[in-house]
């Protein structure tokens, strides 16, 4: 979605104020640059100054304000990027809506930095929580289903085939290996025609041996966690986006984060149910 102007107006102003604060931090870079050169020069133009002393210390001062800027600017333009490449992810007749926003609420004894130290160290929490819930393993019971589900395919798929005339008799099994490069005879397949109890025991005991996974859960749980851990941020980095902007009114600038949500940054949702429609 290129064209901006299908963007609710309230995603527009965030926009727009989001590329300000880049070109403000750049304007700063350019103008202590300016600054800079010109007491620079009046240095060097009068070593021996009784103000040399002075203009060095300021000169100090404006490096690192200068640096200051240089961050800034490349916090907001790496923002500004990230949320760019979402727009255009999204398809053209998709519905874009405004999210509900509330104004957050500071805990007694916070300002906004610590409130948004605060939301962060959450979000990490539940960033860390996800790679936890992603790396779960499968419950025995759900392996043992799994191994006993495919012996039961594979046997059916293995039936041979008979041929019988008065002059030759063949028996044969055209199964094979998936995904092989060349046709391999797929010999599992086979035994689990030929024995499937006996298989299915032996892969029982393969399957007991196996390491235990840290966390185990049901793909049904796993997928709802994950969904859940996902609702969760969103409402974290919305948060989040709430305390900067209430900051920002009062002049107080605290860097966003590039990874997060553009939605949540900008206040937007996506009516899928519209979408499709």
């Amino acid at each position: 979605m290129s064209d901006g102007s299908k963007l609710p107006k309230r995603v527009q102003v965030k926009l727009l104020r989001l590329e300000d604060a880049e070109q403000q931090a750049q304007a700063l870079i350019s103008s202590t640059i300016r600054r800079i050169g010109e007491l620079e020069r009046l240095l060097v133009n009068n070593p021996g100054s009784p103000a040399a002393d002075a203009l060095r210390e300021e000169i100090t001062l404006l490096r690192r304000r200068q640096s200051d800027h240089s961050d800034r600017h490349r916090e907001c333009a790496d923002v500004n990027a990230a949320i760019r490449r979402y727009l255009e992810s999204l398809p053209a007749n998709v519905a874009v809506e405004d999210a509900r926003q509330s104004r957050p609420k500071l805990k007694p004894g916070e300002n906004y930095v610590s409130a948004v130290e605060r939301v962060r160290r959450d979000i990490a929490g539940h960033v860390s929580e996800r790679l936890r819930v992603q790396q779960a393993g499968l419950p025995i019971e759900e392996i043992r289903a799994k191994a006993k589900d495919w012996i039961t395919q594979r046997g059916r798929l293995a039936r041979p085939y008979v041929t019988a005339s008065h002059d030759h008799f063949t028996i044969r099994f055209d199964v094979y290996v998936e995904n092989a490069i060349a046709p391999v005879t797929d010999v599992a397949a086979i035994l689990a025609w030929l024995y499937p109890e006996r298989f299915s025991k032996k892969i029982d005991e393969i399957i007991e041996q196996m390491p235990k996974p840290a966390l185990a859960m049901s793909a049904r749980d796993k997928s709802q966690k994950l969904r859940q851990i996902k609702e969760r941020l969103y409402e974290l980095e919305m948060e989040e986006e709430g305390l900067i902007s209430a900051a920002e009114e009062q002049g107080q600038i605290i860097a966003r984060r590039m990874t997060a949500d553009p939605r949540a940054i900008l206040g937007l949702e996506i009516n899928r149910a519209t979408a499709a429609a």
